[in-house]
């Protein structure tokens, strides 16, 4: 194919001065409070205060109540106490509008089961996000990557000794003092890229060998070391699917818990609509109208499925559509 006509004006982005759209996982409600950390003897004293609030997990699935309205179940110490050994598993998660300090933790199996008789069911991160709003979710997102990041990291990679958490859970620390290495929890950058052509007037969707059902989404891709955004955007659609691109906007960011990952959101104009699509990293990509997709969120029989809401590609694409 040609090449189009450029227009930077149909690049569908509102660039790092303005707000963009608030997407699941973002938003939380609670307020860091990250100076508490440091101070133990406030921690402690709010650990076992009886207004403190406690969010289970169990399995890395959070407690919600059974109730018509989804809501995330909040507890108190002396409810789950029997099942936990609570400096080993609890991370400070912030305060709440009313003062409250809030605790994420994990519950051994008899809690759970004592918990689903009072009609709480343990969720998993993503239907949770698919029933909350206002912020919650990103609550969840905090606590599951911080409970599993403690759980995957029990040894120091330095000396292989014990680590123990420290800073209310926000680090762990090696037990060896002749080695003292301290840990952060890991955070795994992935640019997401919508493409689109030069006049605005179609997008570039791919399905990973991954996906579920029919789904086709935006590209992405990790970011490697030494890499900026813009050069991890270029590289991944280039490997990829052999697209050239010249204008990459930033658009907006996402936590992604799954373990714990945060998604850049991009767009990229593209030099031209060819494609030399590797199929050892992708199934198949190709070209959408306007038409076509608005046709993928409206019609579910269609040969292709749209992203979820809840991922960040979901709502590059509807902006896309609306501001291009």
């Amino acid at each position: 194919m040609n090449k189009n006509t450029k227009d930077s004006t149909k690049f569908p982005v509102h660039g790092l001065d303005r707000e963009g759209p608030r997407v699941p996982y973002t938003g939380s409600l609670l307020g860091r409070a990250d100076r508490n950390r440091e101070d133990a003897h406030w921690l402690e004293s709010h650990r076992h205060h009886p207004d403190t609030r406690y969010l289970p997990f169990w399995d890395l699935g959070v407690a919600m109540c059974r109730n018509p309205d989804p809501e995330l179940y909040w507890c108190s110490l002396r409810d789950i106490t029997d099942g936990l050994a609570i400096d080993d598993t609890d991370v400070f998660l912030g305060i709440g509008d009313d003062g409250v300090a809030c605790f994420a933790t994990l519950i051994d199996e008899a809690t759970q089961r004592k918990l689903e008789e009072q009609n709480v069911g343990f969720v998993d991160a993503r239907s949770a996000a698919a029933q909350l709003g206002d912020g919650r979710a990103a609550i969840v997102a905090q606590a599951r990557s911080l409970l599993n990041w403690h759980s995957q990291n029990p040894f120091c990679t330095r000396c292989g000794s014990r680590t123990r958490p420290q800073m209310a859970g926000s680090q762990r620390a090696c037990s060896n003092s002749d080695c003292g290495v301290v840990i952060f929890p890991r955070i795994d950058p992935v640019v997401i890229m919508l493409v689109v052509s030069a006049d605005g007037e179609h997008c570039l969707l791919g399905r990973n060998p991954g996906y579920p059902g029919r789904l086709v989404s935006a590209l992405a891709g990790y970011m490697e070391p030494g890499e900026s955004i813009e050069e991890a955007v270029r590289r991944e659609l280039l490997e990829e699917a052999g697209v050239s691109v010249e204008a990459v906007r930033y658009f907006t960011s996402q936590p992604w818990p799954f373990p714990a990952t945060l998604m850049i959101g991009c767009f990229a104009m593209a030099e031209d609509l060819e494609l030399d699509v590797n199929l050892q990293e992708l199934d198949c990509a190709q070209w959408f109208s306007k038409k076509e997709v608005e046709e993928l969120f409206a019609d579910p029989d269609q040969e292709f499925s749209a992203p979820r809401s809840i991922a960040i590609a979901h709502h590059l694409i509807k902006h896309w559509l609306k501001h291009s």
